[in-house]
């Protein structure tokens, strides 16, 4: 009888062991997933718009570049179109494209006038803030038919292409490296046929919403950012009032 009893202690014991043990390993997943949680809100705070004037010249490794494309694809899409589309340009491609820009601006204004003074000035300029930039990433979006053979509209797939932007950018963040999206010219020279054909926006639809400026910098950390209250912005309805309801 003895031997039974210490058989069935033996048996308990290593039931409420093996409980213990997956109690304690559900808890620190609750920790590391609260950890993540804090993490993440933190990461989302700190994401800046460093411009490339503040760039020291040093390379974004390929590998980061790499992990930023791999989060911006996981970006949500309604009717499962994955609309973004992204040209990695570096080395004399990056001078290049910007060379093209330039010309493609001058066409939009006339010659001779103050506009076209002023657009000189800040070619110039630009063309100097941006000579440490390690990488440019065309931000496109790609009309893609979802799978009942339509279009989705447009101002959703804009709204997906921008979704994986943020998300290419809070991975930069992590990195320690500084990120810029620059939609200046996204109606004109960015729009123009030689920029299309080079980018691969062939059909009727295709944009290119902008360049994403990469590059290594030592003042991020004077960039500094604040929001008014989330409170201000959002309103809470538990009931809707009959008046509305009858309207």
């Amino acid at each position: 009888l003895a031997e039974v009893w210490v058989t069935l202690f033996c048996v308990i014991t290593a039931v409420l062991l093996h409980f213990v043990k997956k109690l304690g390993a559900e808890v620190d997943e609750l920790k590391a997933n609260s950890k993540d949680s804090k993490s993440l809100e933190t990461l989302i705070k700190k994401r800046r718009s460093v411009f490339p004037k503040d760039y020291n010249g040093r390379k974004v490794p390929r590998d980061v570049i790499e992990k930023m494309l791999e989060a911006a694809n996981w970006a949500p899409t309604h009717g499962k179109t994955e609309p973004w589309r992204f040209v990695v340009l570096s080395g004399t491609a990056v001078r290049q494209v910007q060379s093209i820009l330039n010309e493609e601006a001058k066409k939009h204004v006339k010659e001779g006038t103050e506009e076209y003074d002023y657009l000189l000035k800040k070619i110039a300029r630009k063309t100097k803030e941006k000579a440490n930039v390690s990488h440019l990433i065309a931000i496109c979006m790609k009309k893609v038919k979802n799978k009942k053979g339509g279009f989705m509209p447009e101002w959703e797939e804009i709204s997906a292409v921008a979704c994986a932007v943020q998300n290419m950018h809070l991975v930069a963040t992590d990195a320690d490296v500084a990120g810029y999206w620059s939609s200046g010219g996204w109606n004109k020279g960015l729009a123009s046929d030689r920029i299309k054909k080079l980018l691969g926006l062939n059909d009727e639809g295709d944009r290119c919403l902008g360049m994403f400026h990469l590059g290594m910098s030592d003042r991020i950390d004077r960039y500094k950012a604040s929001r008014k209250p989330w409170q201000d912005k959002v309103m809470w309805l538990d009931a809707i009032d009959e008046d509305v309801k009858m309207m």
